[in-house]
């Protein structure tokens, strides 16, 4: 996992926040609340980014990352949002702020449309710039004279190779680097304290060692001849499947989105079927694609599905490093145990 480096103006001292960051004192934390200096974060291809000065317009090319920047505290400094269906999987009283930021388009907003708000920083949960089509490359960032935040996955985690994620690290380093560029890291380290704290009691209440089920994220409704939708290793998803105390299906593959063919599912046989549903692409959505796959005759010698383990979750809570993934993990967790 790359690493942020922060550097608070001349006479503070390096300020790191890795992988690892739990290490970071709050001592350090303070200083940099009052710190006037420039800010220096290590973007996920290894560049290192400046802001001289606090960022005071914000656009958030997608609602994970408008969520993130709500729960420290910085609504207002939000002049625009692209993709705000995440907002629907919210909660009070986050869901309300985020309701009051203007929507710029329903998917990632194309360059125009960005350039046109006067940003001073544009940032999104996604792990680069430029993928949705026509949104903001960085060369687009650069001609506008804009500066540019993005979440960080493992090396491979949006293309194959790379290790698995097991943990949140990516959502809570994303959290911290905002929080560092907005001058509150105070309010980052006690959101992701938070998160961790619920994490951890998730794990305190999985099962033992040796007790874990076999779980096949399915993206789809599968259809006959046809490959199944999954999710590899190196995704949100995964790290989710390990916390909750259970094991991939599919761990030899790595990307969000991968094919595998009925057969494999069968051979491998898993006991629990976890159903994200949402996906664009996907033919059916929520409770009815969940209905769907339980009445999937390509499914029905399963394990998971001769005993009634078919769950379901939304992709707005376990896809992009987001605020929401630790409610993602509460909910796959509570319903492997059946509880």
């Amino acid at each position: 996992m790359r690493r942020a480096l922060l550097v608070l103006g001349a006479v503070l001292p390096l300020l790191a926040v890795t992988a690892c960051g739990d290490a970071q004192s709050r001592s350090s934390a303070g200083a940099a609340s009052s710190a006037t200096g420039p800010v220096t974060v290590e973007d996920c291809a290894g560049r290192d980014v400046t802001f001289g000065t606090t960022p005071e317009r914000v656009v958030a090319l997608d609602g994970y990352a408008a969520q993130a920047l709500v729960r420290l505290g910085l609504a207002d400094k939000v002049v625009g949002t692209g993709f705000p269906a995440p907002f629907a999987a919210d909660t009070s009283p986050h869901r309300e702020q985020l309701a009051k930021i203007p929507v710029l388009s329903d998917k990632p907003p194309v360059t125009e449309v960005v350039a046109a708000q006067r940003p001073d920083v544009v940032v999104t949960a996604f792990s680069a710039f430029g993928g949705p089509p026509g949104s903001p490359k960085d060369a687009d960032l650069t001609t506008m004279g804009v500066k540019g935040l993005t979440a960080c996955m493992p090396e491979g985690g949006d293309a194959g190779g790379g290790g698995a994620l097991t943990d949140l690290t990516p959502t809570y380093d994303y959290l911290r680097k905002l929080g560092a560029v907005f001058r509150v890291p105070d309010r980052a380290e006690q959101v992701v304290s938070e998160l961790r704290a619920r994490a951890r009691a998730v794990a305190d209440r999985a099962g033992p060692a040796g007790a874990k089920p076999r779980v096949l994220v399915l993206q789809d409704n599968p259809v006959a001849g046809q490959p199944i939708q999954t999710a590899g290793v190196n995704t949100i998803a995964h790290a989710l499947i390990t916390m909750a105390g259970g094991q991939s299906l599919f761990t030899d593959i790595s990307s969000m989105h991968a094919e595998v063919s009925p057969e494999q599912v069968v051979q491998r046989d898993p006991e629990v079927i976890w159903v994200v549903t949402d996906y664009t692409f996907a033919k059916v959505r929520g409770p009815e694609l969940v209905d769907a796959v339980k009445d999937n005759p390509l499914l029905a010698n399963t394990t998971a599905a001769k005993r009634g383990r078919i769950v379901s979750t939304s992709q707005f809570r376990v896809s992009f490093p987001s605020p929401l993934n630790v409610d993602g993990l509460e909910q796959l967790a509570t319903q492997m145990r059946g509880g």
